[in-house]
């Protein structure tokens, strides 16, 4: 990273468009690295911030109000917020944005030397009869306080919920409705929790724990209708008719890219496309979040990863080279932990079938036993799995499911596949022990040594 310096007369003026994670830590950055750049950020919203992670828990009631979630960010006099505008259009060749004062309606043109585009996503609306129809009459997706609140407002003068999707938002939502006192039914076409992330015989563990929490769940049956006349009354799940208050949508979003778009930026299946600098094909346009495209940080590939951790790293660097220093985005792994109920659901890197897809031959070691020694009180079941390449024996990927401690054996997994390790050497990390944390043979190690049995044979074999 370098210090800025300006080839310009007049202070450099940095334009984002968009405040969340990714607009927030690319103005920081840029500040940190040029102290008299001028930083402007166009958000629609009336107010700076919220936490998107917390919005499950603000509809259970583990946090007290949706306001909690809504944060500010200080002004200084570098920085100025157009909080109430939208950014209409970009002409990159001008290098200026066309800004909309959503109260007055008046338009006027913002002038850039470098631009951060962190437009975020939009959530999925399956096209499906009655999706449309009945939004906001009892079909829901959750993306921000309001309509969260709507959902929990609805909620509770329901009896029957479905929930579409069976990712972490979708099992989270679920979860929440069911402890407000609802009969909640979780749907999804393809079987397993997490496709993207588990593989099936970890999702399994998830379906056994959802079930036992008297939670209806109808993987691999996907919604082909939803019915009403002023509001939902039913839904019809492969043949079946399921009488229900309450539909959330919650099977995923995509890339909010219009603006890019338009203005002639690269993109693919809809993510506008950056390089290792997080900058597009435009000279000194950036983008940043669950817009983008990047790569990934097991084998380059392209990659769209709708995560705040990944915002946040991708915002640093196009920050800090938005403001004249230099950075570069070193992938992403799509590590994340997702909390329903008492379970800890953790995963990183690639699952074995999309390393398969991505051409690796998967190797794979799993552990399944208590955290702490069996005489420990309160010890707690845990699942652990790795993925490695049969070839070399580098490590792909990670998943941990468990009340306690999926995390971080699973953050050890990513900065293990961050430095390349394989699994020879990744089994000899030293683990601290104490019998009320963990057990002398940590279920992590134990996962390690099954996958370098496995790999360790096969090349004798070979």
């Amino acid at each position: 990273m370098s210090r800025a310096v300006s080839t310009t007369s007049h202070a450099r003026k940095i334009v984002i468009i968009g405040l969340g994670t990714g607009g927030l830590y690319a103005s920081r950055a840029a500040s940190r690295v040029d102290r008299k750049a001028e930083i402007s950020i166009i958000e629609k919203r009336d107010y700076d911030m919220f936490s998107p992670c917390g919005l499950p828990y603000a509809i259970e009631g583990k946090v007290e109000s949706f306001d909690d979630l809504k944060h500010s960010v200080p002004v200084t006099r570098q920085l100025k917020k157009l909080i109430k505008h939208e950014a209409i259009s970009i002409d990159t060749n001008a290098k200026r944005v066309k800004v909309k004062n959503l109260e007055s309606g008046e338009t006027s043109w913002l002038d850039y030397d470098s631009l951060v585009i962190a437009t975020g996503s939009n959530p999925v609306i399956l096209p499906i009869p009655g999706a449309e129809e009945f939004l906001g009459r009892g079909v829901h997706v959750v993306t921000d306080p309001e309509n969260a609140k709507a959902l929990k407002d609805d909620a509770l003068k329901s009896k029957r919920a479905v929930v579409v999707g069976g990712g972490a938002i979708g099992l989270e939502i679920a979860f929440a409705l069911k402890e407000l006192g609802l009969e909640v039914w979780v749907t999804k076409r393809s079987q397993p929790p997490f496709p993207r992330n588990l593989d099936p015989d970890m999702g399994e563990v998830i379906r056994e724990y959802l079930e036992s929490k008297d939670l209806h769940i109808l993987f691999g049956k996907g919604i082909d209708r939803i019915n009403g006349s002023e509001r939902v009354e039913s839904v019809e799940i492969a043949g079946e008719t399921i009488p229900t208050d309450i539909v959330v949508m919650a099977v995923g979003v995509r890339p909010e890219s219009r603006i890019a778009v338009e203005a002639g930026l690269k993109h693919e299946r809809g993510a506008i496309i950056t390089d290792e600098k997080m900058e597009t094909s435009v000279e000194n346009v950036y983008a940043v979040g669950d817009c983008v495209m990047s790569h990934s940080g097991v084998d380059g590939e392209p990659i769209n990863i709708a995560l705040a951790t990944a915002a946040f790293k991708q915002a640093v660097v196009a920050g800090v080279n938005a403001a004249g220093g230099e950075a570069f985005y070193d992938g992403g792994l799509g590590t994340f932990v997702s909390y329903i109920g008492e379970l800890e659901i953790a995963c990183t890197g690639y699952n074995s079938e999309i390393a398969e897809r991505h051409g690796f031959k998967v190797m794979t070691g799993r552990a399944n036993m208590q955290v702490k020694p069996t005489w420990m009180p309160g010890t707690k079941d845990i699942s652990v799995k790795l993925v490695i390449d049969a070839e070399t024996g580098r490590i792909l990927g990670g998943q941990a499911i468990g009340e306690e401690g999926a995390a971080w054996r699973v953050n050890m997994v990513a900065l293990g596949i961050k430095k390349g390790m394989g699994i020879e050497e990744f089994s000899t990390i030293e683990l601290a022990y104490c019998p009320a944390v963990s057990d002398l043979y940590d279920p992590l190690l134990v996962a390690a040594d099954v996958a370098l049995r496995r790999f360790t044979r096969s090349k004798q074999r070979g």
